[in-house]
């Protein structure tokens, strides 16, 4: 029975590993990059991908003709900025 408690500890602390492993975040401005996807879907802008861009937080979005285009973000309040503001 030891046995079997023991392959079932492995089982689940594998599974619980691997996720967080794979998962490992970057920061981008102070905030983990989940957390700036997770809060921008949340808005309605759903991301492939989102990184560090000068003081801005850049963002791949799908835009519907199989391609993404770029959007930039204040970090903090995650509004979109132009980059051509003066």
């Amino acid at each position: 029975m030891k046995s079997l408690s023991i392959a079932a500890l492995v089982a689940v602390a594998g599974f619980t590993a691997l996720p967080t492993l794979a998962m490992a975040d970057t920061t981008i401005h102070g905030y983990e990059e989940s957390s700036l996807e997770y809060a921008l879907d949340a808005r309605g802008v759903a991301t492939e991908r989102v990184e560090e861009w000068g003081s801005y937080v850049r963002a791949w979005v799908p835009n519907g003709a199989g391609g993404t285009d770029m959007q930039l973000f204040d970090p903090d309040t995650l509004q979109q900025v132009s980059p051509f503001r003066g």
